[in-house]
């Protein structure tokens, strides 16, 4: 596993934080749980996630919002030699996801 040092540690934890305190329903939440449990996914698996914890899910709302996720935060990895995007936790970043997730839990 690729360590951080204390610095970037903070920034992408600081990062995480800022986006999560946004979240009024708890999908950026529940997503970032599901990129913890494993990935790489697509968009279509992350809307039917969404779907089973009963989430309104809108056309195209999910692909937004990951893409957001990853620009704000800097945490995903995108796979785009396929038909599809795969989105992923970058694995350098999954202690901080969960770190931030813990302190912000609800």
């Amino acid at each position: 596993m690729v360590a951080l040092n204390g610095a970037e540690d903070e920034a992408v934890l600081a990062r995480i934080k800022d986006y999560l305190s946004r979240d009024r329903d708890g999908r950026r939440r529940a997503v970032l749980e599901l990129f913890l449990a494993g990935g790489p996914y697509e968009t279509k698996d992350i809307d039917d996630y969404l779907r089973e914890k009963n989430f309104d899910v809108k056309n195209k709302g999910t692909p937004a919002m990951v893409g957001l996720m990853g620009s704000k935060t800097g945490i995903l990895s995108v796979d785009v030699t396929g038909d599809h995007n795969m989105y992923s936790i970058k694995e350098k970043y999954k202690r901080l996801v969960k770190e931030a997730l813990d302190e912000t839990g609800e």
